[in-house]
């Protein structure tokens, strides 16, 4: 018996060959350069800021005289331990590698002049670039500004939404930034912030295979979920809160499910058919699984 077993061994050692997305590498090398392209040569140099983190590390290298990129690196890389028990270290490690190329990149840019010194030009060209090297980066899992993370780590503590949080420390940063660089530049840093925001959304609606949809209702959850559930099937996957605060909106009919971006047609239409009051909110997601979700209720 012990003959007939002998052969050759299976190697425990071997490894498989490691196959490289390179769209994903193009992706991210493009979206790097166009967010120090944003930065560097548009928007600091003419004192324009777009909120978040980078917003912060403008007003910092102006007032210190150092360069962009080393605060636009010290400042978001705490963020990063915000994000991890949420997503995990092989995405740290991505959004590390994001955030460390992106900053190069704009030491890299410090030398050279602005491309344009009229601030107008300058908000309008430096926000779709920061809008869309964001978007690019952010398709692969990576990360360029740690100010949503701090948004979902404070909403634990106070009774805001995550968008909400975003909203009002990016006013506070461009009164911050009026203060320090004039009014008139603060207007033009709204319009620099609102098309990066644009742009940013554009890129990512685009690319994202699932949407996340908030729901309030006045009618109970149990008969919405079970109305939506004979309208759409399997298309549609509610999500359980498990909380005492999520469950008691749940009595009340606020909940949230995940459909697929090519249902979103189909979805509005049979909630406005049981429901034509019903109020919805639909974000791009990444992922299907509901483990995902469980820091948005």
């Amino acid at each position: 018996m012990r003959g007939a077993m002998k052969g050759p061994r299976p190697n425990r050692f071997h490894r498989q060959p490691i196959r490289i997305d390179w769209l994903a590498v193009l992706s991210f090398c493009a979206g790097a350069v166009l967010i120090a392209v944003g930065l560097e040569l548009f928007l600091k140099p003419n004192r324009l800021v777009t909120g978040g983190a980078q917003g912060i590390s403008i007003m910092l290298s102006h007032m210190t005289e150092m360069q962009l990129g080393l605060f636009l690196f010290l400042i978001n890389v705490p963020f990063l331990f915000l994000a991890v028990p949420r997503r995990g270290q092989n995405s740290a490690v991505v959004r590390l590698a994001a955030l460390g190329v992106t900053a190069a990149v704009t030491l890299l840019l410090d030398p050279i002049p602005p491309l344009t010194e009229h601030p107008l030009a300058a908000s309008v060209l430096g926000g779709l670039a920061l809008g869309g090297g964001a978007g690019l980066i952010l398709r692969i899992g990576g990360y360029t500004d740690g100010v949503n993370e701090a948004a979902h780590w404070v909403k634990r503590k106070v009774p805001l939404s995550v968008a909400e949080l975003i909203m009002l420390f990016n006013l506070l940063v461009l009164a911050v930034a009026g203060f320090l660089f004039g009014w008139e530049q603060a207007l033009y840093s709204v319009i620099a912030y609102y098309l990066a925001y644009r742009s940013l959304r554009y890129m990512i609606r685009g690319y994202h295979k699932y949407t996340l949809v908030r729901i309030h209702s006045l009618q109970s959850a149990a008969a919405l979920c079970a109305d939506m559930k004979e309208q759409l099937g399997p298309a549609v996957s509610f999500l359980q809160a498990k909380s005492a605060p999520s469950a008691s909106r749940e009595a009340r009919g606020d909940l949230l499910a995940v459909i697929a971006k090519k249902d979103e047609g189909r979805f509005r239409e049979a909630l406005h058919a049981i429901d034509p009051a019903a109020v919805v909110n639909m974000m791009p997601f990444d992922s299907p699984e509901q483990s995902e979700y469980k820091y948005l209720h």
